[in-house]
């Protein structure tokens, strides 16, 4: 964990009020009742009860130190990674023109060293650079109530913007996911709008590998003693290699696999130089289509294993679901795929995005077509999401 100094050692600058909006610093409403559901209050009748004496002063007391305590720790996070970002900022900068690599390979290492994670650290250094003038410019009471309400805004490039966003959203008492979800449609429609005066952007070539297609690998636990070699069928899911005796392919291969009419499988060693090329290609069956870049899928991985998950599509970004533009995109992706038998997913390594999805690529063919259709770039060319780098 961050070594935290107490908040009088922070080399914070000494906050002033607000100048914006004619000088009035903006209040946050208390930090407990503001992003969790309200302390329940008890009726009156409970409150005066003999059977609980002393009640309504320990309802006051309890309610008093949460509160102030809920505040106190939410400000210290944020004053905790402003400053780690401020760090981070003062040592990288200057080194940034040596090395177009050397502010990754400081966090990396720092991730190592602090066994922090790098996308904390990244986050604390983006929050530094877009809020640098944080406390020169508000007083305590102005300070958005979470951190997530400074990591939601920060994604807004302009800084007048930013600054606006979180004053609205303190006059408005927006919780920090009513926070992003509004950044996120703002971005949306400043990306459109910009995108609107030129061609829709065409997404990074995919190449997709065959299904059932895996590499084999050697254990990675920690106290295992096993020597045998496991199947990789990702999705965190392996087999071990002893299933298939008659194989005798050693770690880093990439095989192939076959079903004869007994139902019994067994591998063959891909050959060609493809590598990684190859691998993440899955058939898969939609469940749901969430929204118009999120999809509950069913991926087949072979050898009778199936495994549920949610899919975002990779490179782009529709809007909102609660807006009619979010609407449309869902509705267009269910006309999409529901004449489908199935869809081919392009997986980005299996990995998660932040929100526990993994990110992927669609493909799918209608009913009579001859040729695989792109959805996440048709869902660009038809005006349903704008492009995004992540």
């Amino acid at each position: 964990m961050l070594a935290v100094k107490p908040l009088s050692s922070l080399e914070a600058p000494t906050p002033t009020p607000a100048t914006i909006k004619g000088g009035q610093a903006k209040t946050w409403p208390p930090v407990f009742l503001r992003y969790n559901t309200p302390m329940p209050t008890l009726p009156e009748r409970r409150r005066t009860d003999p059977a609980f004496p002393g009640y309504a002063q320990l309802l006051k007391n309890v309610r008093q130190t949460l509160l102030e305590g809920q505040e106190k720790i939410e400000r210290q996070k944020i004053l905790t990674y402003w400053q780690t970002g401020k760090h981070l900022h003062e040592h990288i900068f200057p080194h940034e023109g040596r090395a177009e690599h050397y502010g990754r390979e400081v966090i990396e290492r720092l991730s190592r060293d602090l066994g922090i994670s790098e996308t904390v650290l990244y986050q604390c250094l983006q929050g530094y650079r877009a809020f640098k003038n944080l406390y020169a410019r508000t007083n305590s009471q102005a300070l958005p109530p979470t951190w997530a309400h400074l990591r939601a805004a920060m994604r807004i490039p302009d800084e007048r913007k930013r600054i606006a966003f979180l004053e609205q959203a303190a006059e408005e008492e927006w919780t920090s996911r009513e926070l992003e979800i509004e950044v996120r449609n703002h971005n949306w429609a400043e990306r459109l709008s910009k995108d609107g005066r030129q061609r829709p952007p065409r997404l990074p070539y995919v190449c997709l590998g065959s299904f059932y297609t895996y590499r084999i690998i050697r254990p990675e636990a920690v106290h295992s003693q096993a020597k045998v070699l496991l199947l990789d069928l990702g999705f965190s899911h392996v087999l071990e290699m002893d299933l298939f005796p008659s194989c005798r392919f050693g770690a880093g291969t990439i095989v192939t696999s076959t079903k004869d009419s007994r139902g019994r499988y067994s591998l063959e060693k891909v050959s060609g130089d493809e590598g990684d090329d190859l691998l993440y290609t899955y058939k898969a069956f939609v469940e749901k289509v969430l929204d118009g870049d999120t999809l509950k899928v069913e991926f087949e991985q072979g050898f009778g294993n199936r495994q549920r998950e949610t899919l975002r599509l990779n490179h782009i970004d529709c809007p909102e679901i609660t807006t009619p533009e979010g609407k449309a995109a869902k509705r267009f992706v269910e006309s999409q795929l529901e004449p489908c038998e199935f869809i081919t997913v392009q997986s980005v390594r299996t990995r998660k995005e932040k929100w526990g999805r993994y990110l992927g690529d669609v493909f799918y063919r209608r009913k009579g077509s001859p040729t695989l259709t792109y959805l996440n770039q048709l869902l660009l060319d038809k005006g349903h999401a704008v492009r995004v780098r992540r």
